[in-house]
Order: C-alpha cells, then sequence, then structure tokens
C-alpha cells in the first residue's frame, strides 16, 4: 500500500519476494537479438534486412536449394552397396568414396561403412584422424565375425569419424589383402548389411577382375570416376558397359579444372548419361584429406556444391 516519503510524497511498499513478477528474458535483452547479437528494431533494419536478402547471391540460393533437396532425399528400405570404380588408377576413388560417405551420413543421417576393398596398399582407412583410428581391418573382422553379435561390438573394428561415417581398413600387409575371394566379401557384407544403411565398397583399379565383378553385380548403384584427361575419360567411356544399367550409374569427372572441361562434359550429356557430376582440383581439400581435417563446410562454394551434388545423386538412387 502506498506510504509517505517523508518529502510530501508516497512510495509503493515492497512486495514480498514471493510476490515480485519473474525476470523476464526481455528485461535482459529489450533489443531484437539475431545470432547471439542484439540489433535495434524498427523501420531502418527491416529496410536493411530487406537489402541484405536482394543482396543474397544466386550462387548462395542455389546452394541452399540443393541442400534442401539432398536432406530431404535417400529414404532406404534396406541396406544398400554403392561400388566405387575405375578401369584407370590416380582418379580418386578412395577421395570420392570418403566424399560421398560422409555427406550420406550427416546429411541424410544414414548409417554408412566405408570399406577399404582395394587390394594393393588401399588408403582409405588412413584418412580418419589417429586418435579416432581403429587399428584393426578387415582381416581381423572376417576371422572374428562369430564374436560379434551387435554393433557395439563392431565398433572395436572401424575408426568412426565426426560426420558419423564409418571406415573399415584394409590390412596394412598387401599379401593378406590380395588372398581374399569375392566370396570372402560376399560373407563380409551380407554380416554388415545388419548394421548399416549403405555399405561403399573402395575397389582398386579394372573393372574386369573378380572383385569388381562380384561388387558391380552386388551393387545397387554404381559410382565410376575419371579425370579430364582425354586416355582416361575414353578408356572410362569404352568401360561403362561393363558396370550395369546408366540409370544406376553416377559418372564422376574428378580433379577437373575450373575452366576447360565443357568438351568432355557436352560428350557425356551427348551419350545420355543422366546422373554426372565435376568436382574441380582442390588443393585445400587435398590439404584436409591428408591432414585428418575435413570438413564440408570449410570447403569453398565451388567443391562444396559439386560434392553435394554427388551425394544427392547416389541418394536419389538409395532403394
Amino acid at each position: 500500500m502506498p506510504t509517505e516519503n517523508g518529502r510530501g510524497g508516497t512510495t509503493t511498499a515492497s512486495r514480498p519476494e514471493s510476490e515480485q513478477p519473474p525476470l523476464r528474458r526481455a528485461d535482459v535483452y529489450p533489443r531484437p537479438v539475431v545470432d547471439g547479437g542484439e540489433r535495434p528494431a524498427g523501420a531502418w533494419t527491416q529496410l536493411l534486412d530487406l537489402g541484405r536478402g536482394l543482396l543474397t547471391s544466386r550462387a548462395e540460393r542455389a546452394e541452399a536449394d540443393l541442400e534442401g533437396r539432398l536432406r530431404a532425399a535417400g529414404s532406404v528400405t534396406r541396406c544398400n552397396t554403392i561400388a566405387v570404380l575405375s578401369p584407370k588408377g590416380g582418379v580418386g576413388k578412395t577421395t570420392c568414396t570418403f566424399l560421398l560417405g560422409n555427406t550420406l551420413a550427416s546429411h541424410l543421417n544414414l548409417r554408412c561403412l566405408a570399406i577399404d576393398a582395394d587390394p594393393d596398399f588401399g588408403t582409405l582407412g588412413s584418412l580418419p584422424r589417429e586418435e579416432a583410428r581403429s587399428e584393426r581391418s578387415i582381416i581381423d573382422l572376417l576371422e572374428e565375425l562369430d564374436a560379434v553379435s551387435s554393433a557395439a561390438e563392431l565398433r572395436r573394428y572401424v575408426s568412426v569419424l565426426p560426420t558419423g561415417l564409418h571406415v573399415l581398413a584394409a590390412p596394412s600387409r598387401a599379401e593378406l589383402m590380395a588372398a581374399l575371394s569375392p566370396e570372402h566379401y560376399g560373407a563380409l557384407t551380407a554380416f554388415l548389411g545388419r548394421f548399416y544403411d549403405v555399405l561403399l565398397l573402395d575397389l582398386g583399379t579394372g573393372i574386369a577382375g573378380p572383385l569388381a565383378g562380384f561388387a558391380i553385380e552386388r551393387a545397387d548403384q554404381s559410382v565410376v570416376i575419371t579425370t579430364p584427361d582425354w586416355v582416361t575419360a575414353s578408356t572410362v567411356l569404352r568401360a561403362l558397359e561393363h558396370v550395369g544399367s546408366d540409370e544406376r550409374v553416377t559418372l564422376v569427372l574428378n580433379q577437373a579444372a575450373r575452366e576447360g572441361t565443357g568438351a568432355l562434359e557436352a560428350e557425356f550429356r551427348r551419350r545420355g548419361i543422366e546422373h554426372r557430376v565435376t568436382i574441380p582440383y582442390d588443393a585445400r581439400l587435398g590439404r584436409m584429406l591428408d591432414s585428418g581435417t575435413y570438413s564440408l563446410s570449410g570447403l569453398e562454394r565451388g567443391t562444396r556444391v559439386p560434392v553435394k551434388r554427388l551425394g544427392l545423386s547416389a541418394a536419389e538412387l538409395l532403394v
């Protein structure tokens, strides 16, 4: 109730603590907060927001649309197998396996395992950082399949990346890897299909060998890699007829120059290759992979967008 304050005025008596109004967020942040920072409200702010929207580049809007399509794609009804292969060596099969696996795991929240199926000193298992890397390999898992009955028990054999991608490495001794037959891989993939939505097979060079033949027959889709040089591209185009249905194949033009690949891309279109992606040569991406610090968001848009397109192409072919 009001009381005299001794100066001819009145003041309001203190309320009991239980009757005090609660502290509101608006009391602490009287101005709008955007991305952690205060900014003034009013017509001027609205005008600035409109200007920013008008200045948003066409490339930003296109990437945002691609991002939305990628995240909305890719429901699976069973474990899918993706074969990553090429008749030529040194084209970036391991890199593309790694990029694709990370994208499917991070953007579609799929349980993905990338398997190093290169019989000649495969490097896929070396890409995760040391502290996240498993010292076990395909050989160890094959020898101990009967002892693994849960996803938790399987974790000791795989390296786990921040995106959620799992990697199963090849052994360091190439003679052990070379001794594996298609029957071994058949047993391995059948077993791993109980735990994963997607298996990516990073294959060695060649398409006509027994392991490549097994992978092509088993795969739900294939990713075939080429580089822009004529010798490699012409060889890959001849080999495509041995890979399977064109509708289930994504052709990747990897390590492309920023300009000068138009003739090849036009030839891919002329041949009716529906699923095709061009990934540019990117020194930053190379350093990321070599240092174990890969981050899709850390790439420039010129590389980031093609990586997302590769993920979308594969996601659209999932069954």
